[in-house]
């Protein structure tokens, strides 16, 4: 019997576009799109640390010792002296609060002369684990690691994780945690240099094994469990 051409061509374009429409509905039926890709990064790396709640400041004034201060910065990222109430402190440098104090300063001082350090600066912690070299958690003060510098202390990569599709997880200020899907490999390869973001305190990375799927699944599943008990993560996680 013979075989006609036109045939066996349409038998092939019915098959590739059922091979395509099961690809469409795998990747529907994944969790992955329920993660927003990751915060935004700064326009460079911010190598400067940045003031967090908890940290203590001390304020000194050249001309007047007798205004010296020393502020914790309050859960809200503020803090409060004498001429500067609720300054806006999280979040900047200590050039940058000492910029604030000194304008604060400046409508009962001719010459402020302020200097801003870091007195007891609070210990970040940040976990990297899943499918790395050396699933690890690593603390320290001072500026916090990018995401690059966060995965390669951990070992790198293994051959059997995505780097495509890393989970991150960041702690809000109501103690709940927030899930971003990260792509690693294009960052570490160059294609996106603006996704190498600086990490946050207790942030957590989880790169998932490859051809998983429902990776959002797997690291509620089989990764939260393996934390530090002292890692903070008695909250509810939303996403």
């Amino acid at each position: 019997m013979e075989t006609n051409p036109k045939s066996v061509a349409a038998a092939g374009c019915r098959l590739t576009l059922g091979l395509l429409s099961v690809c469409f509905l795998l990747a529907a039926c994944t969790d992955v799109a329920k993660l927003p890709p990751g915060p935004d990064a700064p326009p460079a790396y911010q190598t400067a640390y940045l003031i967090q709640p908890g940290d203590q400041l001390d304020v000194k004034f050249v001309k007047n010792p007798e205004l010296n201060e020393q502020p914790v910065v309050q859960p809200d990222g503020r803090i409060s002296m004498l001429y500067a109430h609720n300054l806006e402190a999280g979040g900047r440098s200590t050039q940058q609060v000492q910029e604030a104090l000194t304008a604060a300063y400046s409508t009962q001082l001719k010459e402020p002369g302020i200097s801003v350090n870091l007195k007891n600066p609070i210990t970040w912690h940040v976990y990297v684990g899943g499918q790395v070299l050396k699933p690890t958690e690593f603390t320290n003060t001072g500026p916090l690691p990018s995401l690059q510098a966060a995965i390669a202390y951990a070992g790198g990569v293994l051959d059997s994780g995505d780097g495509t599709k890393v989970v991150l997880t960041r702690k809000t200020p109501d103690g709940t945690r927030v899930g971003y899907l990260v792509n690693f490999d294009a960052t570490a390869k160059g294609y996106n240099p603006a996704g190498n973001i600086q990490l946050a305190p207790y942030d957590i990375l989880y790169v998932p094994k490859t051809g998983i799927a429902d990776v959002w699944t797997a690291y509620n599943q089989y990764f939260l469990k393996f934390l530090p008990n002292n890692f903070g993560l008695g909250y509810a996680i939303s996403h």
